[in-house]
């Protein structure tokens, strides 16, 4: 089944956005990658949008590659990340389908790209990071929108958490937007094969106070290898 949701063409072909990585991301790499020798640590930015974590994978030194559905947004990643000394590979590709071998990769990095599908989707898109990690390896998923983000139970429903253009809120405009619980992190990670995974949540205020931004951070270790 194809994961990736069309409406993202439009959404990185009209905004100019994504130009800074994810803080969580960067603290992430630096515990657990810093002390090793990088250029060894292979790392898969999936849906990598426009660039900005990718452009710091690359910069720190981590052999990357890095995947969009949207091939506007992997066109504006690859020139964004052009005068690095250090590359990318960059593709076109969906996130439930990869084009990798199995255990190809030590590390999964998904700032926001899960949450765009429904519940389905996300079983699939877990699957398949599970089965290109190397045993040990790592998934590391941020903006895992929470039910106390504004706008949830707004737009079209798809599934228990899941809504189509929902129309209020941080998230308003792109396109199918699944709304997570602990819980539910917890049992669809372990059910694709990972250990329990590690949670936090990060919470604020935005426009004034006015909505409310919501997100899960979850890391989790695919089991076998060595523990590092």
């Amino acid at each position: 089944m194809q994961t990736f949701d069309k409406q993202w063409n439009q959404v990185h072909g009209t905004r100019n956005w994504g130009r800074y990585p994810a803080e969580e991301l960067v603290r992430f790499m630096a515990r657990n990658y810093y002390n090793q020798c990088r250029e060894q640590i292979r790392v898969l930015d999936l849906g990598c949008g426009t660039g900005a974590n990718t452009w710091f994978l690359c910069r720190e030194g981590f052999s990357t590659v890095a995947f969009d559905g949207s091939f506007i947004a992997t066109q504006k990643a690859a020139a964004f990340c052009s005068e690095l000394k250090a590359g990318a590979t960059f593709l076109q590709a969906d996130a439930g389908m990869l084009p990798f071998s199995d255990t190809s990769f030590d590390v999964v990095a998904d700032i926001g790209a899960i949450s765009a599908n429904n519940r389905q989707g996300i079983r699939q898109i877990l699957a398949e990071i599970c089965r290109v990690l190397k045993p040990g390896g790592r998934v590391f998923s941020s903006v895992l929108f929470t039910t106390s983000t504004s706008g949830y139970k707004t737009g079209e429903k798809i599934d228990g958490h899941s809504y189509r253009n929902v129309d209020f809120g941080p998230v308003t405009g792109l396109g199918t937007i699944h709304f997570f619980s602990r819980a539910e992190i917890n049992g669809l990670w372990q059910q694709a094969g990972f250990d329990k995974p590690v949670i936090d949540v990060i919470s604020r205020t935005d426009h004034g106070g006015s909505q409310r931004v919501s997100f899960y951070t979850a890391s989790a270790r695919k089991p076998g290898g060595r523990h590092v």
